[in-house]
């Protein structure tokens, strides 16, 4: 059985997760800043870490050695060295800049995939169980990191894209969790402090692209991650559409089938066309590895007439 799919009917559906942050009191954020948390006994925080990759082997350490400050090296080198003082690394796009970890040890590794690792670490003491997850990609240059969200706890390995966990394979990866999505994928409008919610977030390791699995289009019964471009020639579109998509339908029919999985939107309006008239609408599709494939649904008499594949 094929569960590579996000939308396929042979697999079952299974739940999908960043939790706020509890604010410290003073006294034990004081010690976080010092460091010393870090070297209290049974605390069971990570003082170093270290594993194989495409630019050599990449280690963290903090520990007395480092005066529990972080210390990152990539193929011998140091690639980030913690300042003194009461500064957390900055965490920027880049490892360079340093992994956030609030003086709780060095990450763990989740998964590994080509050069591509998704890292764990705590954002709280551990007993908070809030826990963000990473993905570092050692196949640039210089090495990136993404920010893949805070999840209630650490979350499984899992060998289906639709259940909770982890999800791997050479094309990209599905993180589902309990907690709060990353900066990037947050929407402008959302609260400070969000409710901790189920979440899914898909990353394409060819494309680069970090995309939330509520604001996509899922297909039925194609790979995730795959070349996508014999969708141009299907003779029959619809047969890859999940549930609640039927030619002849109203517009608002198809409109609301489109926001299960996001925000429709007219392609021809660069300022965004109104989705009662525009004769076409389109949604992100999720996973596609190239980022070249849009779904056009189009309309005549407010009846949606065809669905149609183009790059």
């Amino acid at each position: 059985m094929n569960c590579d799919c996000l939308s396929n009917a042979a697999c079952e559906a299974g739940p999908s997760p960043r939790k706020r942050l509890r604010p410290l009191v003073p006294a034990l954020a004081g010690l976080l800043a010092a460091g010393w948390l870090a070297a209290l006994p049974g605390s069971a925080l990570a003082e170093s870490m270290r594993l194989d990759t495409p630019k050599g082997v990449f280690e963290c350490e903090s520990s007395a050695k480092t005066d529990y400050r972080q210390v990152l090296r990539l193929n011998g080198q140091i690639l980030y060295r913690q300042p003194q003082g009461p500064e957390y690394p900055q965490e920027t796009d880049l490892l360079k800049n340093g992994i956030v970890d609030r003086n709780l040890g060095c990450p763990s590794v989740a998964g590994e995939r080509n050069g591509f690792v998704v890292l764990r670490r705590y954002l709280q003491p551990p007993h908070y169980g809030v826990i963000g997850y990473l993905l570092a990609d050692f196949n640039q240059d210089e090495p990136t990191l993404t920010d893949l969200g805070t999840s209630e706890g650490s979350v499984p390995n899992s060998d289906n894209p639709k259940k909770q966990g982890l999800y791997l394979n050479d094309g990209g990866l599905v993180l589902r969790y309990r907690g709060d999505l990353p900066d990037a994928l947050t929407p402008q409008n959302q609260p400070d402090t969000p409710a901790a919610a189920d979440r899914a977030v898909l990353y394409s390791f060819p494309s680069g692209m970090l995309q939330g699995l509520s604001t996509c289009l899922p297909l039925k019964d194609v790979p995730l991650f795959g070349d996508m471009d014999f969708l141009l020639k299907a003779a029959d579109p619809t047969r890859y559409l999940p549930a609640g998509f039927k030619i002849g339908a109203s517009r608002t029919e198809t409109v609301t089938a489109l926001r299960r999985y996001g925000t429709p939107y007219d392609p021809d309006e660069t300022d965004g066309g109104s989705v009662e008239t525009a004769p076409q609408l389109t949604i992100p599709l999720c996973g596609d590895a190239n980022n070249t494939i849009t779904p056009l649904f189009q309309f005549a008499q407010d009846r949606l007439k065809a669905v149609r594949f183009e790059d």
